[in-house]
């Protein structure tokens, strides 16, 4: 009798701890979008022809969408699916090449390839950032604020150039009503 009540006791118990497991996941849901940020590149032309560097920053701000922003308070986890980047919109001169290229996510820094702007323009050819380091660092840094800074700079060729970089994070937010 003994090993009987013992044996239903522990039944109940994981029943119990099955239906907790359960029902929280019952009070989670995840929002997912794309979030970019769009710099534009203008560099005048250089009379001595020599090679020109910009740096320009901005913000990729998560409460842009609507039901992240009524759940701020409730978000359990942010996760980053994809971190793309893209160069759009060029004209200047046709052998312009960006070197030395970084995208910095807060404190985290991805370093660009040599790109061909126009060739990269025409060809429509987007950039996917495979770093898992960099995107844990951006999905903690949005766990524990709504924005974070993004910082493109590099150095161009030649001028004048007049082109934009395009960021995008793919992220989901799981916000847990409970």
């Amino acid at each position: 009798m003994k090993i009987t009540t013992k044996v239903g006791v522990l039944l109940l118990l994981m029943v119990t701890a099955f239906s907790c497991d359960d029902l929280d996941e019952l009070t989670e849901f995840d929002v997912t979008e794309d979030f970019s940020t769009t710099f534009n590149v203008s560099i005048t032309e250089d009379s001595e022809g020599e090679p020109q560097s910009f740096t320009q920053t901005s913000t990729l701000d998560i409460t842009v969408n609507q039901v992240i922003q009524d759940n701020l308070d409730l978000i359990q986890d942010i996760s980053l699916n994809e971190l793309t980047y893209e160069i759009t919109n060029f004209s200047g001169a046709e052998d312009a090449t960006l070197s030395d290229g970084v995208i910095t996510f807060g404190t985290s820094t991805v370093s660009i390839a040599n790109i061909n702007l126009q060739q990269s323009d025409i060809d429509n050819t987007i950039y996917t950032i495979n770093d898992t380091s960099v995107f844990n660092a951006i999905a903690d840094e949005l766990e524990n604020n709504s924005m974070i800074s993004v910082t493109v700079s590099g150095t161009v060729s030649e001028t004048p150039v007049v082109f934009d970089v395009l960021v995008n994070a793919d992220i989901t937010a799981t916000i847990d009503v409970l």
